[in-house]
């Protein structure tokens, strides 16, 4: 990092002048900080990757040339997102959007709301009563129906991308981080694909083996990760499966069913959330049905007339920004239950595993299973498979392909 990229707290960046100094996140993947414009506070985020090499960066010219075309599409990813996004979104909204992306030297910076959370973890809201946790069920189903009216597929939904903030009345949640988005049939490649594989789908696990076509990953992807997040609201836990299968997606895509166990939701919620865990995408309900389910119960689980939401918001103005030197976009059945533990990270061309590791194995075969079956893709054990170790045998060698065959397109 040169000089001139070394920002703190004070410091005035593209017009905000920052709160704090930036901090690394996550799986170490970016930055973020806290800055104010105008009177308002924001969040602000840093990418570490990818970097724009300018003219006196190090590096030949091919490089630096194949680093500009990254960057192009990093750009027009980020920008097309936004624009989608924005006729739908405002500030104090429950879809915290982009409001700002720019370039300042080097570094690409995102601008958004920020929220004042309640600090609840879903341990926290599984121990609400059921009309409370009802209140978030609706609310991040409301927000997830906006974004898949404009085809968008968040991609990367999981308890700390559904941010709960709390209210007069209550609790709400808002929807966050759609770095990952893309539209409906266009995901990125299966080495770019970025998220937390813990609440991955069976159709995400097979696209990035390479036995799923890109058309396959649609919004029924977002159902089952938002499923498993529903599981954790009502339970504290990931629904119960079988440990050998390490991912709840590797369970579901070795025909172990996910059954949701909560002595206070009423059946209707529970048989909801798990038609939304079935491994067909076709055979999931849409977010309009799971809305508007929820939508049809009061608090204690009795019937009442639903209806699915309008997304009828105020357009956001775009504003105009400069640049210090580079591009800007307008504002606008297992024994056991699984604990959640630090989650194993799918980052690009490795599988980086709790503890930093990256785990190899041998290539993935092609499936031939159809793309409606994920779950008959699992491998038969042979006969003289002692039954004890089947599981893990089958866990170990799915998730060993997986993670070989992402290894072996790194090495390309």
């Amino acid at each position: 990092m040169t000089r001139r990229e070394v920002l703190r707290a004070g410091d005035l960046l593209n017009g905000y002048r920052l709160l704090e100094d930036f901090r690394v996140v996550g799986a170490g993947l970016s930055e973020w900080s806290f800055a104010e414009r105008g009177g308002r506070i924001f969040f602000i985020k840093r990418f570490l990757s990818p970097t724009y090499p300018e003219a006196d960066a190090p590096g030949s010219e091919r490089i630096k040339a194949k680093k500009r075309t990254r960057c192009a599409a990093f750009e027009a990813h980020h920008r097309g997102i936004q624009a989608a996004m924005a006729p739908l979104t405002t500030y104090g909204g429950n879809l915290i959007a982009t409001l700002d992306f720019f370039r300042v030297g080097a570094k690409y910076y995102k601008v958004t709301e920020k929220v004042d959370v309640a600090g609840l973890q879903t341990r926290d809201v599984a121990a609400l009563d059921f009309p409370a946790q009802l209140v978030l069920l609706k609310t991040v189903a409301h927000s997830l129906k906006i974004l898949h009216d404009l085809h968008i597929v968040h991609s990367d939904l999981k308890p700390s991308n559904v941010m709960i903030k709390r209210t007069e009345l209550g609790y709400t949640t808002k929807l966050i981080d759609f770095d990952s988005s893309y539209i409906v049939g266009n995901p990125p490649p299966p080495e770019e694909i970025v998220g937390t594989m813990n609440y991955y789908s069976p159709e995400l696990v097979r696209y990035i083996q390479g036995s799923a076509a890109p058309n396959e990953l649609t919004e029924a992807s977002d159902i089952f990760a938002l499923g498993l997040i529903y599981a954790e609201y009502l339970t504290g836990a990931l629904p119960p499966f079988d440990p050998a299968y390490h991912e709840a997606a590797i369970a579901v895509l070795h025909g172990q069913p996910l059954k949701v166990a909560s002595d206070r939701a009423p059946a209707p919620v529970t048989d909801l959330v798990e038609r939304m865990l079935l491994p067909d995408p076709a055979a999931r309900p849409g977010v309009a049905e799971v809305h508007s389910t929820l939508m049809g119960l009061r608090g204690r689980g009795a019937p009442a007339t639903g209806r699915a939401p309008v997304p009828i918001r105020t357009p956001v103005v775009p504003r105009g920004s400069s640049t210090t030197g580079g591009t800007t976009t307008p504002a606008g059945a297992g024994p056991r239950r699984v604990p959640r533990g630090a989650p194993s990270v799918l980052r690009g061309k490795g599988v980086r595993i709790a503890g930093g590791t990256t785990a190899a194995g041998p290539p993935v075969p092609t499936a031939s299973t159809p793309p409606s079956s994920p779950a008959s893709s699992a491998p038969r054990p042979a006969a003289s498979e002692p039954a004890a170790e089947r599981p893990a045998v089958r866990s170990r060698a799915l998730l060993g392909r997986l993670l070989g065959k992402l290894e072996d397109r790194r090495s390309r």
